[in-house]
């Protein structure tokens, strides 16, 4: 008699391995290994060409798993835990579509047929369902995640300080370094605008603190060839940005804010109005 071996597909409750705790058990569904874990230097093991639009929002660790029910459908799961919520919506924003549609419930997420992405605290989630499923699946797994996540739930207070007029709807970006192409402008946020058939975006970078501010706008007016002169602790400027093209910029403690991108030859009134909101609210935070 000839011994066949046949391959058994493992399965797993969440609590049987290390980081387990980050991971639910629902009714059905098994995992189908023990999780894989990535580090900032093994990232690229996971996600060779995408690792360091990760890692410019201080990724920390991941954890990676596949769950399968009895009809054989499987959802995969990947938790990318990043140094704090902010960074976790910064990259969230980065991969959402403009204008896509939110997932249901109060988790800041975006949800298609066959995928879905959402945040909570320091996480930013991925759930996919590769060979296909009902859609439902996802939510109901997004929910039962979240809610062993620990970390505050809602957007970031900075967005809520950009006007409502005009602003395209779920188009927010977080952007950790770089933002505009240079590095000395750090920690911006930024939303896409139309207003009388206008396109362009109002930005706010924080500082460290006032003089972090200044210094940024110091940079800012040696990039476009401006007299040195010592930067007030508060001030507006029109500059020639050489890869943007006009920026309207203005400045109060720790806070940059402006507009970019309006090809129009003549200062907007319109524009100006949300410029001037959106520092005053600012102020506020």
């Amino acid at each position: 008699m000839k011994l066949v071996l046949v391959p058994l597909l493992l399965v797993l409750a969440a609590g049987d391995f290390a980081g387990g705790k980050l991971l639910p058990h629902i009714d059905g569904w098994k995992l189908e290994s023990a999780p894989t874990t990535y580090t900032p230097e093994s990232l690229f093991e996971f996600n060779d060409g995408g690792a360091d639009a990760f890692l410019n929002f201080d990724f920390q660790e991941l954890t990676s798993a596949s769950f399968m029910n009895a009809k054989k459908v499987v959802l995969t799961a990947d938790l990318f835990r990043h140094r704090d919520p902010i960074r976790a919506f910064g990259i969230y924003s980065q991969e959402r579509l403009p204008g896509s549609p939110k997932m249901p419930g109060k988790l800041e997420g975006s949800v298609a047929p066959d995928h879905l992405e959402f945040v909570a605290g320091d996480y930013y989630v991925k759930l996919a369902l590769p060979g296909g499923g009902d859609p439902a699946i996802l939510p109901m797994f997004a929910e039962k995640i979240a809610a062993k996540l620990p970390g505050k739930r809602g957007l970031p207070p900075v967005l809520a300080c950009f006007p409502g007029e005009g602003k395209q709807p779920r188009a927010e970006k977080l952007t950790a370094r770089d933002f505009l192409g240079h590095p000395f402008l750090h920690d911006a946020a930024s939303a896409p605008y139309q207003i009388d058939g206008v396109h362009f975006r109002l930005f706010a970078v924080e500082g460290k603190d006032a003089s972090d501010a200044r210094g940024m706008v110091a940079a800012f007016r040696s990039l476009a060839k401006l007299p040195k002169a010592d930067v007030p602790g508060e001030g507006t400027e029109t500059l020639k940005d050489p890869l943007n093209g006009e920026v309207e910029l203005a400045w109060n403690g720790r806070w940059l804010w402006g507009a970019v991108d309006d090809p129009s030859p003549a200062p907007s009134p319109a524009r100006q109005a949300l410029i001037d909101e959106l520092g005053h609210k600012l102020q506020r935070l």
